[in-house]
């Protein structure tokens, strides 16, 4: 390969990481929003359901799918943490600068001895 065939693969790599990220950032936005609104709705059928003058029993078992819900979506954020791991990885493989994304703190690998979804204690993590 010629040098500007090299150069030309370089900041391609680099235009497919940045949408990457672009894509990343709306999918964990995504989640966020659904955990938070599923939370608020968990939240407001007791209430409601006092409002309403009913009987304890009813909705419960909806109350109970949505709870269940919840796990499910703080499950697929894990997932989507162990994502940016495997991403990072292939970002270092091919020497792709950092050039967009959070705040910039370290994000601590998985504590090791575990299946990889438990994150180390962010506070001691850092130098």
């Amino acid at each position: 390969m010629s040098v500007a065939q090299l150069r030309r693969s370089h900041n391609r790599r680099h235009e497919i990481a940045d949408e990457i990220v672009a894509h990343l950032t709306t999918f964990e936005c995504d989640l966020g929003r659904a955990l938070e609104s599923g939370s608020r709705l968990v939240g407001f059928l007791p209430g409601a359901r006092t409002d309403a003058d009913l009987s304890a029993t009813v909705g419960q078992d909806a109350i109970g799918h949505f709870v269940i819900s919840l796990g499910l979506i703080s499950k697929a954020m894990e997932s989507a943490v162990d994502g940016h791991h495997s991403l990072d990885k292939t970002r270092q493989h091919f020497r792709i600068d950092v050039s967009a994304g959070g705040d910039k703190d370290i994000i601590p690998g998985p504590v090791r001895g575990t299946s990889g979804s438990a994150q180390a204690d962010p506070v001691n993590a850092l130098p």
